[in-house]
């Protein structure tokens, strides 16, 4: 695919077709990791971030979730 770099307000942009994107599982609004490899770009998909990230500084307990990482600037009640 040829695709060309275009203005994007005060950034430029590359479109890509929907049948590569579809094909590596690519949807609108998903990340990509941009890799500057001598003079190549290699564009590498992000994997989502699944509920076990976001609950990572958790633990279970019977009465539900408890927040088990310490206070970080004014969250301290």
């Amino acid at each position: 695919m040829i695709s060309q770099v275009a203005k994007w307000g005060n950034s430029q942009g590359l479109r890509i077709d929907k049948n590569l994107l579809d094909s590596i599982g690519l949807n609108i609004g998903d990340n990509i990791e941009i890799i500057k490899q001598n003079d190549m770009l290699i564009l590498k998909p992000q994997k989502s971030r699944t509920i076990n990230w976001f609950l990572e500084d958790y633990e279970r307990s019977d009465d539900g979730w408890e927040n088990v990482s310490e206070p970080k600037g004014r969250e301290e009640w």
